[in-house]
């Protein structure tokens, strides 16, 4: 069996003051050393994503496989601040984006090499805000459709910033045909990924919105949340406005 190690986190752009949580995004990728992680709200203007290529690529030297970033731009006219991305240090075979149509959002899937097989990672971020239940949902039927045309019945990790509380009709489509990382391990998901002291000013109600969901393929090692640790100089600066997640998996 391969070992593959995934995770997700919303990198909340250049918001909540991002030179100081930058060094802390370095500091826990570094310490979490994920195969594969999916970024969303990467600045593209800031490029962001490639900055933080480097950063941990010059931190791993020469004696590891370094990583590499596909991006996926936003749509609209938040393009400049709100793409995608997924960081990777396996070897990618293919890279397709698509667009969800609605709200200037988007997906990308990355078919990865592990071990003597393959495995498709799909990163996303869908609409907010909380009220637009019924607009996520189309998003994730749209999604769901799109991966399904793909015949092949590669074994899939979909994972990303759903902005969908749990007990929502997307995050029920999503459970029916996969199983969520954090969920399988530990009984339920965490009391929330959303929000850190950093985001200070958004009342949206808090609760998990982030998510590493599998295909049966996988057996599901662990899963916990991640990027959770606050500066040892303040306590309420985090990475981001969101914890992430990461799971071990099995192919």
């Amino acid at each position: 069996m391969t070992e593959i190690k995934v995770a997700t986190l919303n990198v909340f752009n250049r918001m909540g003051d991002w030179e100081r949580r930058a060094p802390l995004v370095i500091d826990q990728l570094e310490a979490l050393s994920p195969d594969v992680i999916g970024f969303q709200e990467i600045d593209l203007m800031l490029d962001q994503g490639m900055w933080i290529s480097r950063q941990i690529n010059q931190r791993l030297g020469s004696a590891v496989p370094h990583y590499r970033i596909k991006h996926a731009g936003n749509t609209g006219k938040r393009a400049s601040y709100h793409g995608i991305a997924a960081l990777s240090r396996l070897e990618c075979e293919e890279h397709e984006i698509l667009d969800l149509m609605t709200f200037e959002r988007v997906a990308q899937r990355m078919v990865l090499r592990a071990g003597d097989g393959s495995f498709a990672f799909v990163n996303t971020h869908l609409h907010h805000p909380p009220e637009a239940e019924k607009e996520r949902v189309e998003q994730v039927e749209y999604l769901l459709e799109w991966l399904d045309r793909d015949a092949r019945g590669l074994p899939l990790i979909v994972a990303g910033d759903f902005n969908a509380y749990l007990g929502e009709k997307a995050v029920a489509l999503m459970k029916g045909r996969f199983r969520s990382a954090f969920e399988a391990v530990h009984g339920g998901e965490p009391e929330k990924t959303w929000p850190t002291p950093v985001n200070d000013f958004d009342t949206s109600p808090a609760g998990t919105l982030d998510y590493i969901f599998v295909s049966s393929q996988f057996r599901i090692k662990a899963a916990e949340l991640a990027f959770n640790t606050p500066s040892a100089d303040d306590a309420d600066l985090y990475p981001s406005d969101h914890l992430g997640i990461m799971a071990v998996l099995e192919l």
